[in-house]
């Protein structure tokens, strides 16, 4: 609670500055504090993950977008922005982003006595049976049978995606890229409790074979990333297992230092991996500018950092229509087919996005909820979004420590960092496509393996420590 108190105070004190660069230098500063909030618990989280990505969205943009001038994006929308409307806007960023937090905050406030117990009843066994030599070789057997799918997929998804089965197929990937989290994790665990050769050696190999199917997902899923989500979950479910709990550094670190990277491969989506293959990545990233130019360039509007240059646009925008709740109730009906809903959303879009000039960019999920009610709309919104990602993190965190833990750690807050960008129903697809094979995987290696034994769970549980205290 302390840290948004100051968070609200500082945005207190950011308002009758609006219009001057300091109210931009004292907003970052008042997000930046509901990130340490989330740094001081000691576990990655959706809730810190979103927070983390809001940051460098409404953050560290406005910050670049004042001291370079740098309005490229904004001409293209037609809008002459000054100083004060930067300010205005990144007030409104932020006091949504508090909101968010504040929604965060109730979970543990209100449900301390509950979650308290299913932590305790958990916490007597680890779900982490004996994998058999049988499972090991579905497991791996599953992964290498999904690269011919994935080479089919390369070859003919434009094709697809023009079909009235394209939206479906196209997420197809997302649930593959899940069996592949599953084994890694199982694999890894194997490997924990016997660091022979041939635990080694297929550790290793369900790894190469996870690597080479994410980069063919990037000729299926290139235009939206998720074939990095992958790598990512995977990271912080290895390092969940492995360390008990998985720290923002293995999450804020690793962004950090590729962010040149990320700009490069965001601007040649477009390009197939065979143009890629002979790229020198270094001399294409860095070329003739210094390494400190990379990264302070990989905020312009011309890359993937353009959120709060369109949230501009919403705020300044005059919809024909407010969806208000319709937004929200859409979500469980998008995958009703078109054939049966005539009237369906194109592109699953409920709300007006004119101000977007027709270009593909995001004014992120608060500037859609500005879009769906107006700006008094947005907060409440975001108060609810908080508690829902919050509730989401404490049920994950306080699951039986086991395979299925360090697989949705992951996948709860990797989603949740691109909840930060994307509409409501791709958070939630996205993150259901990729929870769904885990959960299937789960259940049929307990049903079809040894339970361990007491001394084992001991074991198992000395590894894994407990959630940030409610």
């Amino acid at each position: 609670m302390p840290y948004l108190i100051v968070s609200a105070v500082m945005l207190f004190v950011a308002y009758p500055m609006i219009g001057t660069t300091a109210a931009v230098w004292v907003l970052s500063g008042a997000q930046l504090v509901l990130m340490l909030r989330e740094i001081r618990q000691g576990q990655v989280t959706g809730v810190g993950g979103f927070i983390f990505m809001s940051f460098l969205f409404f953050g560290v943009r406005p910050i670049y977008l004042v001291l370079e001038n740098d309005k490229w994006l904004l001409q293209k929308y037609y809008l002459q922005v000054d100083i004060d409307e930067i300010g205005s806007s990144m007030w409104w960023a932020t006091v949504a982003l508090w909101c968010f937090a504040l929604g965060a905050h109730f979970v543990p406030s209100m449900l301390r006595t509950q979650l308290k117990q299913r932590w305790n009843r958990n916490n007597l066994s680890a779900a982490r049976p004996n994998v058999s030599t049988a499972i090991v070789a579905f497991l791996l057997g599953a992964q290498f049978l999904t690269l011919p799918i994935m080479m089919t997929l390369a070859k003919y998804g434009r094709t697809l995606y023009r079909s009235s089965a394209g939206a479906y197929v196209y997420d197809l990937p997302v649930p593959l890229q899940a069996l592949h989290i599953f084994a890694i994790v199982v694999l890894l665990e194997r490997w924990i409790r016997r660091r022979d050769a041939a635990n080694t050696v297929l550790l290793v190999f369900a790894g190469v074979l996870f690597l080479y199917f994410t980069w063919l997902m990037r000729d299926v899923s290139m235009f939206r990333g998720f074939y990095i989500t992958g790598v990512m979950i995977v990271g912080l479910a290895v390092i969940q297992r492995l360390r008990g709990r998985a720290r923002y550094v293995w999450l804020i670190v690793p962004i950090v230092v590729l962010q040149p990277f990320f700009q490069y491969l965001g601007g040649d989506r477009n390009k197939a991996n065979a143009e890629l293959a002979d790229v020198d990545y270094v001399e294409a990233v860095f070329g003739t500018q210094s390494v400190s130019d990379a990264y302070w360039k990989f905020y312009d509007s011309r890359g993937d950092m353009n959120i709060f240059d369109t949230f501009i646009a919403a705020k300044l925008s005059h919809p024909q229509w407010y969806p208000y709740v319709w937004s929200w109730c859409y979500v469980p009906l998008h995958l009703v087919p078109r054939s049966v809903w005539p009237g369906k959303p194109k592109r699953g879009v409920t709300m007006d996005v004119s101000c977007t000039k027709g270009y593909p960019t995001s004014p992120g999920i608060a500037g859609f909820f500005i879009l769906d009610g107006g700006l008094l709309w947005m907060l409440p919104c975001m108060v609810v979004l908080g508690f829902l990602v919050a509730y989401l993190d404490w049920r994950v965190l306080t699951m039986r420590p086991g395979y299925l833990q360090s697989c949705l750690i992951g996948i709860v807050t990797v989603n949740a960092m691109f909840l930060s960008r994307v509409f409501l129903w791709q958070y939630f697809y996205q993150m259901l496509y990729a929870a769904i094979p885990c959960i299937v995987l789960a259940r049929l290696v307990s049903k079809n393996t040894p339970r361990l034994q007491t001394a084992a769970r001991k074991a198992n549980r000395s590894v894994h420590q407990e959630p940030a205290p409610l």
